[in-house]
């Protein structure tokens, strides 16, 4: 009997922990902006920038942005302020601050929404350094607000050589950078191939694309989002570039080459973005110019060269969807033709400058 009443006891109290255990758990310290969306058809792409506390969202063309109201998802527990059912007017880049379920951590984002389209010329002559990082990224002006907005759709790769090599020197450090050596304006876009010391990544390649890296993925190659929606049909993909080879590549032993192409694709609830796995051969694609590998070399003397490359169609376009935002462009450079498996040549380097996507009337 007095074993038996000690068992009901140890369960009894076993219990009663485990019931304190459980009323003890420790709040969410996250403070993430997770989504956005509308219950209006006047979003067409949301671009959600976890490190840089950035926010873009592409809107309809017509859509009035003094009037638009937008529902954010948050990590659990979180807060967020000024309640974003009291706030409707877009016309201007608006902040919100996220409070942690446990009140001890917070942050500010910037959320600017602008029309679609994209640009369509890109001259690399302006650069930033996003908030609590060493490097810099190109950004695009047009006119808005009432003075010239910026217009946040590159992207690179800098941020995982980071993490990898756990560097944190100045931006010439980087694979991707702004470089003077131009053909045109202030500045030109610079691809270095990077040695890493890891042993399953040896290479980072120096990338620039249209789109959004999500550094929170595990797999580099998901964390390169290629695209943002475009609504034209483009015609040809035009610019110059210089190129150095580093040599052989690491894994492969061939020559290396570098990567200079346009894809447009077509995007459903299945397919938001196209990533390093999917870019190649997703059934979502309908046009690609890409540098053909021959021409991908060296190039002569010091001076640039041009590229000009048709749009190749493999798929008809929609009109309607395409006016509706549901198709998105990727323009994406890399100084090594397979960085996206880490095989490249060490100071393998691309520089590109004055790109042009031309349209079909």
């Amino acid at each position: 009997m007095k074993n038996k009443l000690s068992y009901v006891l140890s369960c009894l109290i076993l219990g009663a922990t485990l019931s304190g255990c459980v009323k003890d758990e420790m709040p969410n310290i996250e403070v993430d902006i997770t989504g956005v969306s509308s219950q209006a058809d006047d979003i067409l792409n949301v671009s959600i920038n976890i490190n840089a506390e950035i926010i873009d969202i592409y809107a309809a063309p017509g859509t009035d942005l003094a009037d638009m109201r937008l529902t954010y998802t948050l990590s659990e527990g979180a807060k967020i302020t000024p309640d974003p059912a009291e706030v409707t007017d877009y016309t201007a880049p608006r902040q919100f601050t996220v409070i942690s379920e446990d009140s001890k951590w917070h942050k500010t984002y910037t959320v600017t929404v602008r029309f679609s389209n994209l640009p369509t010329t890109y001259g690399f002559d302006n650069w930033k350094q996003p908030e609590r990082a060493r490097y810099k990224i190109p950004y695009e002006t047009r006119d808005g607000y009432g003075t010239p907005a910026e217009l946040n759709i590159w992207a690179c790769g800098n941020d995982a050589y980071s993490f990898l090599t756990n560097k944190n020197d100045d931006f010439t450090a980087f694979p991707t950078q702004p470089t003077t050596e131009s053909y045109a304006g202030a500045a030109a876009a610079k691809l270095v191939t990077r040695l890493t010391g890891q042993i399953d990544r040896p290479i980072a390649a120096g990338n620039l694309f249209i789109g959004v890296f999500d550094s929170s993925m595990r797999e580099p190659k998901e964390s390169t989002q290629f695209g943002l929606p475009f609504m034209s049909r483009p015609e040809r993909f035009k610019g110059k570039f210089k190129y150095r080879s580093g040599g052989l590549t690491l894994a492969s032993r061939q020559p290396d080459h570098c990567k200079i192409q346009a894809v447009l694709y077509r995007t459903d609830n299945g397919v938001e973005h196209l990533n390093g796995f999917t870019i190649k051969n997703s059934p979502a694609i309908v046009a690609r110019a890409e540098l053909d590998e021959a021409a991908a070399v060296d190039t002569p003397g010091e001076s640039f060269a041009s590229f000009d490359i048709p749009f190749v169609y493999t798929a008809d376009i929609d009109p309607t969807l395409l006016l509706a935002g549901g198709y998105n462009l990727a323009v994406i450079f890399s100084s090594s033709r397979d960085g996206d498996v880490y095989d490249g040549a060490p100071e393998s380097t691309l520089v590109v400058d004055e790109v042009e996507i031309t349209l079909y009337d």
